[in-house]
């Protein structure tokens, strides 16, 4: 599920127009805005998040405009696609920079407390069995050896 769509692209990149015969297509930018969405998915996941993000408000705005930012860089990207370095769009560099430093901040942690983090079981204990004796060690101390 993408956060953005087509109009928020077109807010952030408002010079350029982007039809059947544009470069990225719609149908390319539709494709683009699940891609970047999935990556911002993708870090949400990793940090143990439920993906898609549906609540809290307010951090669902923020994923949009992350994912329309990342969206219009490659965009922008997308329609002068020699342009790399001193050549490339500045408007596209800063989009570019944006949605790279929102990516960074969602892989520190900077997300609200109330999203709380999907449930992980773990081990309160390796006994298989209550009760289950531990093995007799293979090594045992003896009286010559020291504590350490």
């Amino acid at each position: 599920m993408a956060y953005a769509v087509q109009a928020d692209i077109e807010a952030l990149n408002p010079k350029r127009v982007y039809d059947t015969n544009s470069s990225p297509t719609t149908t390319e930018l539709s494709g683009i805005i699940d891609n970047v969405a999935a990556e911002i998915d993708t870090v949400l996941a990793s940090q143990g998040y439920t993906t898609p993000i549906t609540i809290p408000s307010s951090f669902v705005t923020r994923l949009k405009l992350l994912n329309a930012q990342g969206a219009a860089a490659l965009a922008e990207m997308g329609q002068f696609p020699d342009a790399s370095g001193p050549g490339e769009t500045p408007h596209g560099a800063v989009l570019l920079k944006a949605y790279q430093d929102g990516l960074q901040s969602l892989r520190d942690g900077e997300v609200p407390a109330s999203l709380g983090k999907a449930s992980t079981a773990s081990p309160s204990s390796y006994s298989l069995r209550q009760g289950d004796d531990f093995p007799d060690p293979v090594f045992r101390k003896s009286s010559r050896d020291k504590d350490f």
